[in-house]
């Protein structure tokens, strides 16, 4: 799942999107892989990749990451349904 970030207000305050603003967006858009998911898993999902990059302190992948939470909070449905947010150095898939 590109995850894988519709809470304008946040990314409008300057706030970074987190894993759970992202996916409670996700979840409710028609037409995304994610509509046979939950949130809660989406959350367990996106926490996990962070974890991951964090431990390995990988700040590239850290930041790549955090670029695509916000876009997808910022990006209409449609639009990430056509792979607007995908970033292929975090989703080799």
């Amino acid at each position: 799942m590109g995850l894988a970030a519709a809470a304008f207000a946040f990314s409008a305050a300057g706030c970074k999107a987190t894993c759970e603003d992202v996916c409670d967006r996700l979840v409710e858009c028609d037409g995304l892989p994610t509509e046979r998911m939950s949130s809660a898993e989406c959350e367990d999902s996106c926490r996990s990749q962070s974890t991951l990059y964090d431990g390995w302190t990988d700040i590239q992948k850290q930041d790549a990451l955090q670029a695509e939470l916000d876009c997808l909070n910022e990006t209409a449905c449609e639009d990430i349904a056509e792979g607007v947010c995908y970033d292929d150095a975090i989703w080799s898939f």
